[in-house]
């Protein structure tokens, strides 16, 4: 792959992500308890838009789901359309809270009156019943391309506490965890306030039950950072997801841009680390044939499993047409492959078969969610949302391709197992015309199935896992042992939201 060739096809992928418009989520008032009567049905698929004009039609979207203790749903992720808090701006992050059957429990619209820049990356439920929010701010001055912004939320969406990361030059966070004292483990990339290139480097934060930083550790690439690759000037490094391990530390998972001899790429990366963040091993994964996707595509969730660790994520092929595939992969306890599949069909001239989330489920096995262009047809690509449940040594037990109001354009960002068993995920849904339409934000409650009841958005699909050749070989990024982040004020203003949505029946 020549150095044209991956321009090429990086601004191809931009095209595709920014025609989505993904946004993000905010949260509001619940109730303490929620029933949905007797003869409710926990399943459903709902979209949420708001259209401005014929030509203006939705700009919503989620990028993360998550399910309190009282049995309420919640998705996050941004709206660019209604009137906030503070006039006459409009959008900002865009929290709905779910009954598991769908019914609304609360919207709410978080921005700042700054401007309308803030976008719920990622939610959480936290062990007292609240929620713990990560996403961005372009308003803070602070940083110039994006603070991170943390809040902590009543089940009600009040807030508790709220806090832009600053003193950098931009930063994003992808995942956020509880962690056993009941603070936070977050992670994902950071430029540097004293950055010459722009380049990200890996980031991971530890903060107390308050939101104060106890601690924050960067890894940057250089060109001996792993076997067979120079970095070159193009490096980022990023982390998509963080997982507390038994022995209080945290294994860490995400990608590092590479320059092979065949020209640039994306490569799997793992960290293990300690209970302060300080690296224990290192290990960076591809082959002849396969890369991983690009940071941001996949967040590349791992869980600690059978006395090591699953990562489920996506693969990339080295060299045009750069078709991608679902990959489930489980290592030993020192990162070493024991199985690999990757999932997803052909159709077409791309294949993009892209997972952005996975969440490990209660009888061992696996669901993976994100989009695929495989199995519906029409006059151009048609990308729908695809959802596959594997058992715990990733054979596939079911899969579905999921439809919105027109025939493709939707992808999941987020995907749980809820307490009864089901599955919820969020993302978007195109909606509108070919030329004026939008995305929307989308909502999918199923069951153990993954069906929707009778709902005509299902369509099984067939597939067959196909067996990958990773090699595992060992890295050495450079690690900073403080990064310069320092909390910083911010003052979200809220504003209920009575969005009604298209239920997909």
């Amino acid at each position: 792959m020549t150095p044209a060739s991956f321009s090429a096809r990086r601004h191809r992928m931009a095209a595709v992500r920014r025609s989505t418009f993904l946004v993000l989520v905010a949260a509001c008032a619940a109730p303490a308890q929620v029933t949905d009567g007797p003869n409710a049905a926990a399943v459903f698929a709902k979209i949420w838009t708001v259209p401005l004009s014929q030509y203006a039609q939705s700009n919503q979207y989620a990028n993360s789901v998550t399910q309190l203790s009282n049995g309420v749903i919640v998705a996050a992720g941004a709206d660019g359309y209604q009137p906030n808090a503070c006039a006459p701006n409009v959008g900002g992050a865009w929290l709905i809270a779910l009954t598991p059957a769908g019914g609304n429990v609360w919207q709410k619209l978080y921005s700042t009156c700054a401007s309308d820049s803030q976008v719920a990356s990622v939610v959480r439920a936290t062990r007292d019943g609240g929620l713990v929010l990560a996403g961005s701010d372009l308003s803070n001055a602070g940083c110039g391309l994006g603070c991170v912004l943390i809040a902590k939320l009543t089940p009600a969406g009040a807030i508790t506490w709220q806090h832009d990361l600053t003193n950098v030059f931009g930063a994003t966070l992808r995942d956020i965890r509880q962690t056993a004292d009941g603070g936070y483990i977050a992670a994902g990339n950071v430029i540097p306030a004293d950055s010459t290139t722009f380049n990200t480097n890996a980031l991971l934060v530890k903060l107390s039950p308050a939101g104060a930083i106890q601690w924050a550790r960067d890894f940057d690439e250089t060109a001996a950072s792993f076997p067979g690759a120079v970095s070159g000037g193009a490096a980022n490094f990023s982390f998509g997801s963080v997982a507390q391990t038994s022995d209080g530390g945290y294994i860490l998972s995400g990608t590092a841009e590479a320059h092979f001899a065949t020209g640039y790429a994306n490569a799997l990366v793992v960290l293990k680390v300690d209970a302060r963040g300080n690296s224990q091993w290192q290990t960076v994964y591809y082959s002849g044939e396969w890369g991983s996707a690009a940071a941001g595509d996949s967040l590349y969730r791992i869980f600690p499993a059978n006395g090591g660790y699953v990562i489920a994520g996506a693969v990339e092929t080295l060299v045009y047409p750069f078709a991608r595939l679902f990959l489930l992969m489980q290592l030993d306890a020192a990162g070493n492959p024991l199985w690999q599949y990757g999932y997803g069909g052909v159709n077409g001239l791309f294949n993009v078969n892209l997972a952005a989330s996975a969440s490990a489920t209660s009888d061992a096995g696996y669901l993976l969610a994100g989009l695929s262009d495989a199995f519906l047809s029409g006059p151009y690509t048609v990308y729908t949302g695809w959802m596959l449940k594997t058992d715990g040594a990733g054979n596939i037990q079911w899969q579905n391709a999921y439809t919105g109001t027109t025939s493709g354009g939707q992808q999941f960002n987020d995907v749980i197992q809820t307490a009864d068993g089901g599955y919820a995920a969020a993302g978007y849904s195109y909606v509108g015309s070919g030329s004026y339409g939008g995305p929307g934000f989308f909502v999918v409650k199923t069951d153990a199935n993954g069906r929707v009841g009778g709902c005509s958005c299902v369509v099984s699909t067939s597939s067959a896992p196909q067996t990958l050749d990773l090699v595992a070989y060992p890295a050495a990024f450079i690690q900073a042992r403080d990064t310069a982040l320092s909390p910083g004020p911010v003052s979200l203003q809220t504003k209920l939201t009575s969005v009604k949505p298209v239920t997909l029946r």
